[in-house]
């Protein structure tokens, strides 16, 4: 009996969900929501989640709407809680998968239909390297890569594998009592000061949405000034993880959030702070000023690091004479504010001259054409 050996580099699926993630950022809140391996194994059973209801009480997702694609047939729209898409999804990837007998020329098509497509999506959410097909009269082995080589496993087997960590992964998912791990969000303040984004979103995204939960339950509410520190400076770090590798429009959610963990205890500053200086970095001066304002009330010792900034919102915004202000206490203190100068002059002309003038003690005469004032007097 004769076996053959048929390698499956060109059918193997490593890396598809982070793909999947990658270029469709919105999946990313919602595995934040209801969690990745929800998400990821809806659509290896052929779910795809068009949309999901958030509970304004708790912040949970307590509704999704969805849909089915059944092969051969027209999608089928589906609506219920996280927990019913997770038993609707259970019962569909506890099917078996069919394994036709190969004829004739065995080439990709052919090998993803004997291995199964279903197969080939769940093998890497699980960690198992397939490598190569082994087919003989009896049937399909699978070789799969092992600390000290292969091992060949019969293909029934490695599905039924398949089927009880499906199993085990969901129904571990399930939402239990919510608690805040301090330990660990402190830990990622460490992590975020060595530049290790990748680690601060490892521990931050998939808690992200149990923090919105959990801030509104018995715990949450009685979590101290201490306690609620340490959550929001975590999700502070979550923020600037975000912005150092360009998900900006992702980072207002945790300063927002934070900013509910904080109140007015000890990282309120740093909240209002960054919140506001990501959105300057965004281009919404407007939106700015309050958290850059409130940061400064917080802290007085901030004052330096935000003036600058919150004069030239003040400017971009059109409110020249509030921002002249601010220019006029940083010349005060010995700042070089020349440019913000330049800029409150373009926009109040004549009357910023006057204006600084006045503030001198000395009476313009004239104004030249320029906006230059000569003659002054006193």
């Amino acid at each position: 009996m004769s076996t053959r050996r048929h390698p499956l580099d060109g059918v193997r699926a490593d890396g598809w969900f982070d793909r999947v993630l990658s270029g469709v950022p919105a999946l990313r809140r919602l595995c934040a929501g209801v969690g990745e391996a929800l998400v990821a194994l809806s659509l290896v059973a052929g779910y795809r989640i068009i949309s999901a209801s958030v509970d304004r009480n708790t912040s949970a997702v307590s509704e999704l709407q969805w849909v089915r694609d059944v092969p051969g047939g027209p999608e089928v729209q589906g609506a219920g809680t996280p927990d019913e898409l997770r038993d609707a999804v259970i019962a569909t990837l506890m099917e078996d998968e069919d394994s036709p007998t190969l004829r004739g020329r065995v080439d990709d098509d052919a090998l993803r239909a004997v291995v199964g497509m279903r197969t080939l999506l769940l093998a890497p959410l699980f960690g198992i390297d397939m490598r190569a097909v082994l087919l003989d009269d009896t049937g399909a082995l699978l070789a799969l890569g092992a600390d000290d080589g292969e091992v060949e496993v019969p293909l029934p087997e490695v599905r039924k594998f398949l089927r009880a960590r499906v199993v085990e992964v969901l129904r571990a998912a399930r939402p239990r009592s919510l608690a805040v791990d301090l330990a660990q969000l402190d830990a990622v303040r460490v992590a975020g000061e060595e530049g290790r984004n990748d680690d601060v979103l490892s521990v931050m995204a998939p808690q992200f949405g149990a923090l919105v939960a959990f801030l509104r339950t018995p715990e949450g509410v009685a979590l101290g000034p201490e306690g609620r520190a340490v959550v929001a400076r975590a999700l502070v770090t979550l923020g600037r993880s975000l912005m150092r590798i360009d998900r900006a429009d992702e980072c207002g959610d945790a300063y927002r959030l934070a900013a509910q963990y904080a109140q007015d205890g000890p990282a309120a500053s740093e909240v209002y702070l960054n919140l506001g200086e990501s959105l300057v970095h965004l281009g919404r001066p407007a939106e700015a000023i309050g958290p850059l304002r409130r940061a400064v009330a917080l802290d007085p010792a901030l004052r330096a690091a935000v003036l600058p900034s919150l004069a030239r919102c003040y400017l971009d915004t059109g409110r020249a004479v509030a921002a002249g202000g601010l220019i006029e206490a940083m010349r005060a203190e010995g700042r070089d504010v020349a440019a913000l100068e330049a800029m409150a002059g373009a926009a109040l002309g004549e009357a910023w001259v006057r204006w600084r003038w006045a503030r001198e003690g000395r009476t313009p005469v004239a104004v030249s054409i320029d906006g230059t004032m000569v003659g002054a007097e006193g």
